[in-house]
């Protein structure tokens, strides 16, 4: 079925009409609902993100709608964690991904997308923001924005990191060049776990746009974070 051939509905106080899609990414799609529902399944099913390419062959649809779709779908799904915030054990970290399609060592931005993110040990959740650079302005902002200043906050030496005793006391470092755990048990272990599962997941499309870099990461982490259903995908998309 087309959705342009769902049934309307008319407002009693206004008098006009509108679709039952109104408000959805299905609203004015030219593409079947059975297309769309399948793609949902499909996107569901497949823990590192399904290529714009399979979805075109599989549906039987251009590269530009199929690619269409998935943004949609990308699209609503990265804001479902936007507000959580860690109130428990923490590990921060950052990322460097690079547009070449290979891993290249360093903090260097040059073709490389910086990506911060924290995890919270208790909820097994994580949280991920792009970022211009990793400086301590901009590292101290993101923590203050989603983490309690009471929580313990585990992080690697990173000069990005030299104030953060001041606002959360129970900071503590481990230093990487001299083991992964540092004598007292503190590590990163965790999300730098997270951070390969984000990176399998941008080696499953052949290309994504810096522009789109963050969207790509925050559908990685939904999936990290969540078990989808086909009922609790529909809500995020309607």
């Amino acid at each position: 079925m087309n959705t342009s051939d769902l049934r309307r509905i008319r407002c009693l106080n206004c008098n006009q009409t509108f679709s039952i899609l109104y408000g959805t990414i299905f609203y004015k799609s030219q593409t079947q609902m059975t297309s769309w529902f399948y793609l949902i399944f499909r996107w569901i099913n497949t823990k590192h993100g399904i290529p714009a390419t399979d979805v075109a062959r599989e549906l039987g649809v251009t590269y530009k709608t199929a690619w269409r779709m998935c943004h949609e779908i990308r699209t609503r799904i990265g804001n479902q964690d936007a507000g959580f915030i860690v109130d428990g054990t923490a590990q921060m970290d950052e990322m460097y991904l690079s547009h070449l399609g290979f891993k290249k060592k360093g903090r260097s931005l040059l073709n490389k997308t910086l990506i911060v993110g924290v995890y919270e040990k208790t909820s097994n959740k994580l949280i991920v923001k792009v970022l211009k650079n990793a400086d301590e302005k901009n590292l101290l902002r993101f923590a203050l924005k989603h983490i309690f200043t009471e929580c313990c906050l585990f992080t690697d030496s990173w000069k990005g990191y030299v104030s953060f005793k001041n606002f959360y006391p129970k900071h503590e470092i481990v230093n990487h060049e001299v083991g992964y755990v540092s004598p007292t048990g503190v590590n990163t272990n965790q999300i730098e776990s997270a951070w390969k599962h984000i990176r399998r997941t941008f080696r499953t499309h052949i290309r994504v746009s810096k522009h789109n870099i963050h969207l790509y990461a925050k559908e990685s982490t939904y999936k990290f974070n969540n078990i989808p259903s086909f009922e609790t995908v529909i809500l995020c998309l309607i």
